[in-house]
Formats: structure tokens, sequence, C-alpha cells
């Protein structure tokens, strides 16, 4: 049985290599001109010893994960890795030219004359063995440099740097040496990605590296944000049942789950494709981690007793296996696609929170000096949570940041909208007009970024809204957000209150009860709990409205919409001193308030009656014109 590749020692790449068993071809290229001094040796005998030395570029391929797979499945697993090696690696590295120097365990080491035609190689290869779906990722690495060949081997301080390089690939992915970025430089099919300086194990300097684009995705992105996005697989729900029916039912399910996902731009989901290999085969996280290159992976099963499904699914951190949220619930077969409808969100609802408290953990963790483009984005979402003047600010800081790491990711541009927006609402800017046509620009720009972005056309829609009383053109893009992601629960948020700002309050209680319902524990919970105070005031449900507004700012006292609203709700009620307490803590925490800087900053209601209601009952309550 064929073990899994050694470790390099420090003189070349493998024991099993340096015994000469290869597989390389004899007609290895002879030395170059400056090579020539070699073997120009006073004693003949040392020459005939000397090995040959020429320039050519290095690559190492091999199976991410081979050691945990092969405990887990080791004759599958090297039946699978034996069929991708001879039907795809093997063919197409004669098709391009390249020299086989070495087959070890789990990998092959080849050179090639041309850079080129190496790095086609290896996009092919990506290319084949996803299509091909053996169950299995590749990680490969480049390096063009001068090499030694002794007989059928190679060595080299160059070899020893492509095998250390290899170790940070990506999962499905290559890298290579800035040596080899820069002789395919203007080839046009062929894109790379920047990743800076790279430190290698056992290596005194660092190198150069780049990516080797080999999936499709549009070159150009700076890799500070998407190499550090939380990554996730949807694993094939197992059918309780073993019936045919029920294992369409549960692949439907975690087709849909993967769908939702993918529309999240602030998230790496793996494909379907990619993990129907391990359907009904037993494995540990940590193994289908380092397959699939993922931080999270969902499991679920799903069963049917009678006219009745029971879903059981767990969203678990493959570091150290931690069941980071769990999901137990049983539906009535009413309607099947409604029965999946159902069970898609409540997963949703129940794992994604998990996963992004299990982010906002790992980020909070770092100095700030680590900070990458994704951490500095989430740390600004923590500070914009605690509505603290200070930190407030600083979130801004951040978003900028972001921003300017990476400016083809969308997410910090639609809070940075969301950040001048509540500056606004807040009370804090001294330029309203500005903030507002910031707010608007920025959102924009993350359309512009991401078109299918529903936090960004929902925030979009929102500020045209609130800040400019453009309530058409808010509900075409606030329309727009809920169908690129029914599951986003700012676009059903944000929605609610622009539904009843146009007096169609029973929408928009349903809309802020189902964003409620989609992410139950947000870390901005209090905002949830005040928008649907707001659109039940709205509705003419007070007592309603009063409960979900003091919930509220039970969480976040300091959030002053939450303020306002509760004044008002509790003055409609006649309770005139609970509405006075309201105005005077909200005029602690904005002591420059009037009535005639609201109207000129907020735009709430279409029709100007229900506006000027609201107004009056905030004079009613003890707050200044």
């Amino acid at each position: 049985m064929l073990q899994g590749r050694k470790d390099l020692q420090q003189g070349g790449i493998s024991e099993r290599a340096r015994r000469g068993v290869t597989q390389a071809r004899s007609d290895a290229p002879p030395a170059g001109p400056q090579d020539a001094g070699d073997a120009a040796l006073a004693d003949g005998s040392e020459a005939r010893h000397r090995p040959a030395s020429h320039r050519a570029c290095v690559c190492f391929v091999d199976v991410v994960g081979f050691s945990q797979m092969m405990q887990s499945d080791e004759d599958g697993t090297y039946r699978r890795w034996i069929s991708l090696r001879s039907e795809t690696l093997l063919p197409l590295l004669s098709d391009h030219g390249g020299i086989l120097v070495n087959s070890t365990g789990d990998g092959v080491l080849v050179t090639f004359d041309r850079p080129a035609d190496a790095a086609r190689w290896v996009r092919d290869v990506q290319a084949e063995s996803r299509r091909r779906r053996h169950g299995l990722m590749l990680r490969a690495a480049l390096n063009y440099c001068r090499v030694l060949r002794d007989g059928d081997d190679v060595l080299g301080d160059g070899v020893n740097i492509a095998a250390r390089l290899q170790e940070h690939a990506p999962a499905g992915g290559a890298i290579m040496t800035d040596a080899v970025c820069q002789r395919i430089a203007d080839d046009p099919d062929l894109e790379t990605r920047p990743l800076g300086s790279i430190a290698l194990r056992k290596m005194k300097n660092p190198v150069i590296a780049f990516e080797l684009v080999t999936d499709g995705r549009p070159a150009g992105a700076v890799a500070s944000a998407r190499a550090s996005l939380p990554s996730i697989a949807v694993m094939p729900f197992t059918s309780g049942s073993g019936q045919e029916a029920d294992r369409y039912f549960a692949s439907g399910i975690v087709e849909d789950i993967v769908s939702r996902l993918s529309r999240l731009s602030d998230l790496t989901v793996i494909s379907r494709s990619s993990t129907l290999a391990f359907a009904n085969q037993p494995a540990d996280p940590q193994s289908l981690a380092a397959v699939l290159g993922v931080r999270y992976l969902i499991t679920g099963i799903l069963r049917q007793s009678g006219s009745r499904y029971r879903l059981s699914a767990e969203l678990l951190d493959t570091r150290n296996g931690e069941v980071l949220a769990s999901l137990r619930r049983d539906f009535a077969d009413a309607d099947t696609f409604a029965v999946q409808d159902d069970i898609v969100e409540a997963a949703l609802s129940h794992l994604l929170p998990g996963l992004r408290a299990a982010e906002w953990r790992r980020s909070l963790r770092k100095a700030p000096a680590s900070f990458t483009v994704y951490d500095s984005y989430l740390r600004a979402l923590d500070l914009i949570g605690s509505l603290e003047p200070g930190p407030f600010k600083e979130a801004r800081a951040h978003l900028q940041n972001a921003m300017e790491g990476d400016p083809t990711f969308s997410p910090p541009f639609a809070w940075a909208a969301r950040w001048h927006s509540l500056n606004v609402g807040q009370g804090w800017s001294g330029d309203a007009t500005g903030d507002a046509e910031q707010a608007a620009l920025l959102a924009q720009q993350a359309i512009r970024l991401d078109d299918l972005d529903a936090r960004a056309l929902a925030t979009f829609g929102h500020v045209q809204a609130y800040m400019f009383g453009n309530f058409d053109t808010a509900l075409a893009y606030l329309d727009r957000a809920r169908q690129a992601n029914p599951s986003s629960s700012t676009a059903w948020l944000l929605s609610s209150v622009t539904l009843s700002s146009l007096g169609r309050a029973t929408e928009g209680i349903e809309a802020a009860e189902r964003a409620l319902r989609l992410s139950p524990f947000d870390p901005r919970l209090f905002q949830f709990y005040v928008f649907l105070g707001t659109v039940h005031y709205d509705a003419g449900n007070l007592r309603s409205a009063v409960k979900w507004l003091s919930m509220g700012l039970a969480e976040n006292p300091r959030y002053t919409s939450g303020l306002r609203t509760l004044a008002v709700a509790q003055e409609a009620l006649g309770d005139h001193d609970a509405a006075r307490a309201a105005a005077d803590r909200l005029l602690r925490l904005e002591p420059g308030f009037s009535l005639a800087r609201y109207r000129r900053a907020h735009r709430l209601y279409s029709d100007p009656a229900h506006a000027e209601l609201f107004c009056a009952r905030l004079r009613q309550a003890g707050v200044p014109e």
C-alpha cells in the first residue's frame, strides 16, 4: 500500500527519490553555457560524479489531507488517487511536455523547460480533477530555478523552495514564486494574484509569491480579503430511511442551503459538486476540512416518520471539532416545497449566527497589527454595534482600511453606508446632508462591486427612504435585496420600516418578524427589536410597540431611534410620565436634539400628516422645537 509522502529531508526531495526510485525520462536537456564550468574539473573522476545543472520549472503536486483520508478510508482513497494520477495528471503531463521526476505516495514532482507549460499543466490538472469529481483536492507549487540532475533525481535549493512553498498553496489551487510569475506575465491565457511575501519553513529568506488562477474567477483582486473569509462546506445530508425519495429530498435541501449561503459576499462556500464524493462516507471533520480547505462544516440527518420530517443539523468548527450551533426540528409534510423552504430557513437561522459569532471571537482575539481586510471589517461591525461615540468613530477607520485593502470587496462599502446613516440617526453628524450623500455613494459603490449583495441593495434602499424620502426608489431596491437573498435578515429588517412608512404596516410587521426569525442570535439584536417596535407603533399596536422597543433598549440603551419611538408610543398611550422619562434619556444622549433639526435630517413617512403627528407627540413628551 502506498503511504503518504514523507517530509523533505535537508539535501533533496525525499529518501525514496535519493535511492533512485524515479520515473524521469532520460532526455534531460544538456547543461547551459552558464553551467559549463561545472564540468571543467581537473579531476576527471570528480567530473563524472558531479550532477548536471540547468534551469527548469519545478512543480510539486499532492493531495490535500491525504494522510487523514487514508486513515478514514484507506482502500477508497488509494484507488481514487491512482485513478486521478493515471487518468489525469500523467496524460496531461505528456500533452504539455513535462517530465515526471518522482511519483510519491500522495503526489508527483515534475519539471518543465518552460514555466508557461508548467502553469498550463497545473491549471488544466485542477480543472479536470474538479470535473471528474474524484473526491480529492490537489494543491501545487511552482518555482523556476537552477536544478541539479543526478541520474533520474533532481536536487537543489530551488527544489526545496518549491516543496516548502507548496505548504502554503490553497486546496484546489496553485502557488508560484516571482521567478515563475515574471516569465508568464505576458501570457494572456494565464492569470495570477499577488500574495505578498511568505516565510517558508526551515528557510532563511521569505519569497514573493503569487497564486495562479485555476478556477475561472476574475483576476485582479487583492488576496487579503478573500484569503481570510470564513470558508464553509455543506456536507450531503444523511437520509435516515434510506428511501430514494428521501435521499432526493435531502439532496434538494443541501442544494438550497449551498445556494443561499453562496449569495453572501462575506463567505467562501464550497460547491456542492466538491462535497458529493463524501456522501455516505465516514470521515472526521479534520479530514474533510483538510481535503476541502474549509474552516466550518454543516452536517445533517433527515428522517421521515409518516407525514412528518425531522431534521438534525450541526455547525462544526473543524479546527477543534466544536459544535458551534445545532438544530433539531420537526416539520409536517403538508407541502414538500414549503417544508424544504422551512427547513432551509430554520437551518440558516440557527447555524449561520453561530458561524458569525465564532468569526467575531476569532477576530477580536487578534492583535490590531495582525488585522487582515476581513478582520478589520469584523472589528468595525463590533464597534458600530456598541453605539458609543468613540468606538463608533473608530469603526469608520477600520472600514476605510478594509475598503482600501481590497477595493473589490463589497461588504465594507455597504457597512460604511450604514455607518453614515447611523451617524445621522444618533445625532453625531456635524453635516447631515454630507453624511446622507456619502451613505448613498458608498451603497452605490457596494452595488457596483456586487449587484447581488443583498446587504448593499437593502442599505441603499433604506438610505433613499430614511434620508431622502425617495420611497418608490427605496422600495425597488429593497425588493431587489429580498430577491437576491431571501435569507438576508438585513434585507427584511430594513424593508420593514420602509413598508411601514408607506402605510403598509401589516407587511412591515411581517418583514420585521421574518428578519428576527432569520437571525434570532444576531449581535445587534437590539436593532431588530426596535424596528419591530417601530412597525407595531405605525400599525397602532401601541402596547406591542412599547414591549419591543423596551426590549431593544434593554439590549442597547444608547440607540436613540428606539428612545424617540418609545417616547412617542408611550405618549400615544397616555403614559405621559414614561414618555417624558424616555425623552429625558434621549436628550441626555443627544443634548442638541430638536424637532427642527430632526425634520431636516429624517424622512419618516410618505404621508406628511403621519410625520407631523410623530413630531407633535415628541413635543408633548418634552422635546424642544
